[in-house]
């Protein structure tokens, strides 16, 4: 699709991943097997049984010993491409420390859910002028446990549009709760109350148009006026 000039471009881009859960993880191993080159990754949890199911590449033995998910990544992309130079930061992305590793990065992708990560992943776009994308899905139920919506979304964001706190995709309440505990990660539900929620295949969807659309915008593959817009899909 893009030949040889294109696949040099991607050996020498460097890409930051935020969160390497179940969607990270499957944009990790789709950029490793294109031929990206660079990767920092970011992420300070770890492999536990309530994960397993869906992060791609780790194993029950991971779980067990409580394997960092930036290590099973780093795994992952170098068993395809043993030529990329991986830089993993296993540490909150909010910590100024971690966020200025990304400062170098060519794009972002924001695959965890928190709004301090939704907060910093918009500063870094809007203020050093890096595109990117947020990934995301969504299972809710109602209280009978009704299933009442199911989701997957990647939202372009680029420096003067797009913006995630403009479109009130960043919570304030939530963005202050976060800010007072260290055991935000284990608030997520996904909207249900399953330890193990069974959404690697709405993740892949997500994952997929998100990586297309990286590679569409960065080796200028796009018609000229064409512009990447956000996409929901709901099952």
């Amino acid at each position: 699709m893009f030949g040889k000039v294109g696949q040099e471009e991607l050996a020498h881009c460097r890409v930051g991943i935020i969160g390497l859960g179940g969607i990270g993880s499957i944009v990790v191993e789709y950029l490793a097997r294109l031929g990206v080159g660079q990767f920092c990754l970011v992420d300070d949890d770890r492999v536990e049984e309530s994960n397993l199911s869906r992060i791609v590449g780790a194993s029950a033995s991971d779980a067990l010993n409580e394997v960092t998910k930036v290590t099973v990544a780093q795994r992952l992309i170098l068993q395809s491409n043993g030529r990329a130079k991986v830089h993993l930061v296993t540490d909150d992305v909010a910590k100024e420390s971690a966020a200025k590793i990304l400062i170098s990065c060519d794009y972002l992708f924001l695959a965890a859910d928190s709004m301090r990560a939704r907060l910093v992943f918009n500063a870094l776009i809007h203020q050093y002028l890096i595109p990117g994308v947020q990934l995301g899905s969504k299972i809710r139920s109602d209280s009978a446990g009704t299933l009442m919506e199911v989701m997957s979304a990647n939202r372009p964001v680029r420096p003067g549009r797009g913006c995630l706190w403009c479109n009130q995709l960043i919570d304030q309440n939530l963005l202050a709760k976060e800010a007072k505990t260290d055991e935000e990660r284990k608030a997520q539900a996904y909207g249900v109350e399953e330890p193990n929620p069974s959404v690697i295949s709405l993740n892949a969807i997500s994952a997929a148009h998100a990586v297309n659309g990286f590679l569409l915008d960065y080796l200028n593959l796009r018609p000229t006026l064409a512009h990447s817009t956000m996409n929901i899909f709901t099952f």
